[in-house]
This record gives structure tokens, sequence and C-alpha cells, in this order.
């Protein structure tokens, strides 16, 4: 069974595209909708073809980035609360979040930022780090660069000292001697220049001097031994003690110190002290304020002296210092000399001897009294926590000893007497007197 033209059309409706072309009826819907975000009213099968789009990014094109316009004076209606920036909301705002926005304090607005239209470009294109640089200008310092060549030339010509190694930086000349050219460069006849050697061949490498896998690290991309490798090694042993070693010797210690200076006197005093950018002042000045607190701490000590006296006390007799003599002297694990005649002292106790409290010259427990018991043999006190009070205090202790003795010979006595009274032999008379009343 076949179909002509117009009884397809009369079946299916068939509609066209926007380049005039047929779209099959038999398609399903969803092949022939474009999606939403490319914004096509009309059903079309552009979609799906691929699109020659014309590739402008070159990385020629000079775009800017990072950049600002100009200041704005008033908060703009829509712009971000923040800042007051107009070109970003305040969900995307990268400033500090202020606790009065631009919205309401109308103070220090932000700028806008400048935003470049970059669709064209490619990935790299976006991200050169290089945009907008222009190779013309290093011509400059090429022909600065040729200037000085010459000129060193001319002078080298005039002096008469143009040798074959005339185009040597200046770290490889030497200072006429001859030897660090010896040591440190080596020379080719055929190609007539110098190469520098690391380290004079006759001395042994630092990373061989301890082969432990445990010992010093050797960094192989700086050369570097950083430290001491041979640690256990007594000091006149040690061939070399490690780089951080040298770091911490000689006029080194001296910059840091210099260098903590000008922190602490610049925060105090409020001036620019800085030993980069102002090495001569930093140093002027630190060689100043040193000399100052010299000069104040002798005149400090020689009014003490003036006073107090004892300066013979600071020069020391020599004959002391260097007084030698054969004598054997064995000394014990305390450092003191051993004596053979002294005895060894008893194992003391766990306890806290010795200790005198409140200005006691005794301890607890070196005095005994019937009366008051146990105290303190240079006051006779018997209160454990209380202060010393010498002769005065063992006078009062005897007062207070004898009038406690009276009082307990008093008690003594009443309770006699009334033990007395209460016994039968006392009660045998007053029985007596009874009976005869009774009988008369």
């Amino acid at each position: 069974m076949s179909f002509n033209k117009k009884g397809r059309e009369d079946l299916m409706q068939i509609t066209n595209d926007e380049d005039g072309r047929e779209i099959n009826p038999h398609m399903p819907q969803y092949i022939i909708n474009a999606p939403w975000y490319l914004k096509e009213s009309t059903p079309s099968l552009k979609h799906q073809r691929i699109r020659k789009q014309q590739n402008t990014s070159t990385f020629d094109n000079w775009y800017q980035r990072g950049s600002k316009g100009p200041n704005n004076l008033k908060f703009q209606k829509g712009a971000c609360t923040n800042c007051g920036s107009t070109t970003h909301q305040s969900k995307d705002c990268c400033e500090r979040p202020r606790q009065i926005g631009a919205k309401y304090s109308n103070t220090d607005i932000q700028p806008d930022d400048i935003l470049t239209n970059v669709s064209g470009l490619n990935y790299d294109a976006k991200r050169d780090r290089w945009n907008g640089y222009d190779p013309e200008t290093y011509k400059s310092q090429i022909q600065e660069y040729e200037i000085l060549e010459e000129k060193r030339k001319e002078t080298r010509l005039q002096e008469g000292q143009q040798t074959e190694s005339g185009n040597l930086d200046d770290e490889f000349k030497d200072n006429g001697t001859g030897e660090h050219q010896t040591q440190m460069t080596t020379r080719d006849p055929r190609t007539k220049t110098m190469t520098r050697n690391l380290r004079i061949r006759e001395d042994r490498a630092n990373y061989l001097l301890n082969l432990d896998v445990n010992s010093a690290y050797f960094d192989p991309k700086s050369r570097s031994l950083r430290e001491n490798p041979n640690p256990h090694l007594p000091p006149e042993k040690q061939v070399f003690k490690g780089l951080n070693q040298i770091r911490l010797t000689g006029e080194t210690l001296q910059m840091y110190e210099q260098e903590r200076f000008a922190w602490q006197y610049a925060e105090q005093h409020n001036l620019n002290l800085n030993t980069v950018s102002l090495p001569t002042l930093t140093e002027k000045t630190y060689k100043q304020i040193k000399e100052r607190k010299e000069e104040q701490k002798i005149g400090r000590a020689e009014s003490l002296f003036d006073r107090y006296g004892g300066e013979e006390h600071l020069n020391p007799q020599i004959d002391l210092l260097l007084g030698q003599t054969e004598r054997f002297v064995e000394y014990e694990e305390d450092g003191l000399p051993k004596n053979p005649l002294k005895k060894k002292d008893l194992t003391k106790s766990k306890y806290l001897e010795d200790f005198f409290y409140g200005d006691h010259t005794s301890v607890w427990g070196s005095w005994w009294s019937d009366v008051l018991g146990w105290g303190y043999d240079c006051c006779y006190s018997n209160e454990k926590h209380s202060v010393c009070l010498g002769e005065k205090g063992k006078r009062l202790q005897l007062n207070k000893e004898a009038r406690l003795k009276r009082e307990i010979e008093e008690d003594l006595q009443k309770a006699q007497i009334q033990d007395q009274k209460s016994s039968p032999i006392h009660q045998q008379p007053q029985q007596q007197i009874i009976q005869q009343t009774q009988q008369q």
C-alpha cells in the first residue's frame, strides 16, 4: 500500500524548522523540543546539530581584570548592603562583614568592579598570567645592560687589567693574590672560561663525616648539612659542626639583636626603623642606645661603690686563680672532697627535720614538762603553732606551770577532805549522839 504526498499531508501535518527544513513527524517530542535554556519557541532540530562557533579567543586580546571603577559617593538602590558596590550582592561580598553596613552608614562605599565579557575566550586565555604584558619593554633592560658592559670594558682597557677571564661576573673575581682563583675556580684553556668549584677537592665532603643512616640529614639539592654530624664526639675532635653552628657565630648574633632592637624601638617611640630599608640609621641608633646604657650601668656601679665600698672584691687574686698543687684530692658524688675519717651520715627519716617554725631556735618536742607536756626548749611554749618569745616566754611558762601546780595541789586537798567526811569513821560519833537522844 503506497501513499502519495497529498495523502501523507492529510494524515500527518508536516512542519518546517527555522531554516526551512522538514521535520519528520514520526520523531518524538523530546527530540524536537529544544531545552529550556536555549530559549527557542518554535520546534526545531537545530539544537541536535553541531554548531560552528567562531573562535575569537587569542592571547593577543587584552582585557582588564581585577580593576576598580570610580568611587561612589552615595549608596545606590540595589547595591551590596555591606560595602555599597553595585556589581555584586551582600551574599557574594568578599569584604569583612561590617557592624553597620554601607546601606545604613552611607560611609566608605567601595567602587564598582570592572566586569569584562570574556565569553569568547577559552580556558587558557582567561587565565593568562602574562595578559597585558608588552615584550618591547624588555629591550630597555637589554640596552642598559649593554651600556654598562661597554663601560666596564673601557675601564679595564684604561687600567690595563684586561685578562682572559674578562667576562666573569664579580663574584668570581679574586682579591689579587690568586688563592681564591686556584681554590674555587678551574680554568679551561679551550674555551677561555673559568668554572666555579663547590669545594676544595682536597677536603672531605661533609656527608662523609658520618655514614650512619640516622645521623644528620644532608640536603642534596642545596648541598648543605645543617645539623652536627658527630655530636657524640668531643668538641676538639669535631671537624665540622654544621651550618647552623656557623650561622649562630660571629656578627650574625649581633645582626639578630639589632633587628630585635629595631622592632621594639620602632613600636615604643613610633619611629620608622628597619634593618632592610634604613640600615645605616638603624645601626647608628642601636650603637647610641647601647653606649648610653653602658654609661648608665657604669655610673650606677660607681655610685654604689662610693656609698658602700667593696670595689676590691672585683679584682680577684691571681695567685688564687693560677694556684696549682700536686696534692691528689678525691671527690665524692656531691662534689665535696672525700674525707676518709668522716663517718657516713645515718639515713634520715621521711619526715621534715630541723625545721624551725615561728622564729623558734629549737624543734617541737625538745622540752618536756610534767604539767604542760611537750614544747619548745627555746621558750618553753607548749603550743606547736605559737611564735617564739625567748626568755620572756620562759618566765611566762614557768609562772603558768607553778600556778597550775598550786591549783592541782589545792584540788587534791579538797578531794581528800571530802573523802574523809564521807568515810564510816567520821559517821560513827553522829550515830552515837542520835541513839542517846532517842533513849532520853
